[in-house]
């Protein structure tokens, strides 16, 4: 299995590969990509019993047998604790006009502005205050455990551009903990 996130468990984008060994040679024979659903659908969790059957039309040889195992999902309280301080902003400092920012493509000017919050616990709420102690933006965050990021567009609760300058961010997730950490935004 190549696991492109380094979860340690299958997740949308990793794939299964069969390899076939003869000797000291070996040849990839098979893959299977772990995909998102399509978007239009609701996805289906595998649950106990649950059985998947490969079809192909390229036949296995005889005595051929694969059989794969899942572990349920679970939440390690103490290790969600401990990866409260892998919380980070990037970019980090933001710097305005930056080449990673998307353009404009019907007019002048800049694209959409933002930054990412990433490692996040599934739920939890990010408060960005200034160095002042003033509140600019509360985002809620509730997502699956796979999607650990959220992103603003650095607009605050009162819909205006935030200035330029450092900020301080505040998480909270109910049950795990907290996370503070501060972040810049340069001209």
């Amino acid at each position: 299995m190549f696991d492109n996130d380094n979860s340690g468990s299958l997740s949308i984008g990793d794939i299964i590969t069969i390899i076939e060994f003869k000797g000291t040679q070996f040849r990839f024979t098979y893959d299977w990509v772990m995909g998102p659903p399509p978007s239009n659908s609701i996805p289906s969790f595998p649950e106990s019993g649950d059985e998947y059957i490969i079809r192909t039309t390229k036949p296995f040889k005889t005595g051929d047998y694969f059989e794969f195992s899942t572990k349920s999902a679970k939440s390690d309280l103490a290790l969600a604790k401990d990866e409260l301080s892998t919380i980070k902003v990037v970019p980090n400092p933001y710097i305005a006009g930056a080449s990673w920012e998307p353009r404009l493509v019907f007019g002048a000017g800049r694209g959409q502005r933002k930054i990412d919050f990433i490692h996040l616990p599934a739920t939890c709420t990010i408060r960005i205050f200034t160095l002042s102690g003033k509140l600019v933006k509360t985002i809620e965050h509730q997502n699956v455990a796979t999607n650990g990021a959220a992103s603003w567009d650095l607009i605050s609760d009162d819909g205006m551009d935030i200035a330029y300058g450092v900020y301080v961010y505040h998480v909270e997730a109910p049950g795990i903990g907290k996370h503070i950490g501060k972040f810049a935004v340069v001209k």
